[in-house]
């Protein structure tokens, strides 16, 4: 990379994101062959068929706060909670549930054991549920947390062996509860800023812990995870990778700490967590930290990947506040413009071979205007159309074609679930479901009366 961040350049980002999209076929799509015979086996030739994509294999979500909220206030069946639901289920088919042991003060957060032995995981469950009923991919956030709001005080009165316990007996608990239905965990959150659980008595924002106390406390967790869900992955989760804060920052060790130098760190880590030999099955990138050119989001996805494990994108926002707050735009234009950038900034992720999931932190707000009676009215904004043409109809593969003299058909496809349709044909004809992945070499083959 030729130094980092660069400022936000509009042309410049536009021709990262027309190039990002003329790469999104090469990389998200393969070529798949249906063969259709009767009864006896013989092809079936001249039949018209229609291959649908119900459902992609990449994971686009959001996190389900608002909804877990309702959950614990007892408004799940409200007017709100059921419309809220509904726009979820319509645009993800993913969803990042919330698990804090405790966070506090500032967030009405899950709490799963803010006061001890009272383990209340209800709401966490309900959630998870639903999105598991509605086809989704269910995430926890967070399984560990090393910063002192999300360590219950009853913890921190005890020595750290006994702590430490307590610990293990959380994340093994929650992993082995919901083994088999939630198949991805933040595993450690936001390490590269935060003590290790061992010093968090003497935390100073920004803490830079050293290599060994991460990997100490980092790999046991990452080890009882998967000795609980082997299915399972287990991610690091962390930001302040992509922009500097606009006033410089200087750690509790007395360096300086750039977006550059906590991605060496980040990257650094997992190769320690490698050669320990509990390698995590991601990094996640937040991108909480301002608008960031296009051209750079890519060379950034380089340089994480260079790890070898592959990149999620895992709490992406993109607020206005600084273009409110110049003055020099009307309400309407703002709105375009977030949903240009938040459009552009999928379009990259998507397009990057080593992303392999994407988050949102809060779109159901950004993209949906709630009206303030709490009942279920709303207004799609700009950016909520956006994305929903890019994920439901710019990247999603519906063909019609026509079996040859050998009862096939070929088409380059995206990734994920589909249905086989005839449409020329009796009701009695019913669809055939199939799963395009990337392993699948030979054709899938169907029986056609």
């Amino acid at each position: 990379m030729d130094g980092g961040p660069r400022a936000f350049d509009a042309a410049r980002s536009q021709a990262a994101v027309r190039a990002a999209r003329a790469r999104i076929p090469e990389v998200r799509q393969r070529p798949c062959v249906v063969r259709l015979v009767d009864a006896s086996g013989r092809p079936r030739a001249g039949v018209r068929v229609e291959a649908v994509q119900v459902r992609h294999a990449f994971p686009f979500g959001d996190m389900v706060w608002p909804l877990d909220a309702m959950a614990r206030e007892g408004r799940w069946d409200s007017p709100r909670a059921r419309a809220w639901r509904q726009r979820f289920a319509e645009m993800f088919n993913a969803a990042t549930h919330l698990c804090y042991w405790t966070e506090r003060p500032r967030h009405d957060a899950s709490k799963t054991e803010e006061r001890q032995g009272e383990v209340r995981v209800e709401n966490f469950a309900q959630t998870v549920e639903w999105s598991l009923a509605h086809g989704m991919r269910a995430k926890g956030h967070p399984l560990f947390w090393s910063i002192p709001k999300a360590v219950p005080d009853w913890v921190q009165r005890y020595d750290h062996a006994t702590a430490w316990k307590f610990a293990e007996v959380r994340v093994r608990s929650l992993v082995a509860r919901f083994r088999g239905r939630i198949p991805v965990w933040d595993a450690v959150n936001e390490p590269m800023w935060e003590a290790a659980f061992k010093n968090l008595a003497s935390r100073q924002w920004p803490h830079l812990e050293t290599l060994d106390n991460l990997v100490e406390y980092i790999a046991p967790i990452l080890r009882w995870g998967r000795e609980e869900d082997p299915a399972a992955q287990f991610l690091l989760n962390d930001y302040g990778m992509e922009t500097d804060y606009p006033n410089p920052l200087t750690g509790n060790d007395g360096s300086t700490v750039t977006a550059a130098s906590q991605r060496k760190r980040y990257l650094a880590l997992v190769r320690a967590l490698q050669d320990a030999g509990v390698a995590p099955d991601g990094v996640g990138l937040q991108s909480h930290t301002g608008w960031i050119d296009h051209a750079w989001q890519g060379e950034l996805y380089d340089e994480m990947s260079s790890a070898g494990v592959p990149v999620h994108i895992t709490e992406f926002w993109a607020d206005t506040k600084e273009l409110q707050a110049s003055g020099r735009y009307p309400a309407e234009e703002i709105e375009a413009m977030q949903a240009d950038y938040i459009a552009g900034y999928l379009t990259c992720a998507f397009a990057h071979p080593s992303v392999e999931a994407f988050s949102f932190w809060g779109f159901m707000g950004t993209g949906i205007a709630w009206n303030d009676a709490g009942n279920s009215g709303h207004d799609l904004k700009p950016v909520w159309n956006r994305v929903y043409a890019l994920i439901h109809d710019e990247w999603r593969t519906r063909e019609s074609l026509v079996t040859d003299a050998d009862g096939v058909v070929r088409f380059r496809g995206f990734l994920g679930e589909y249905e086989l349709r005839f449409p020329d044909r009796t009701p009695a004809s019913r669809a055939r479901r199939f799963t395009h992945t990337r392993e699948q070499t030979g054709a899938w083959e169907f029986v056609v009366g």
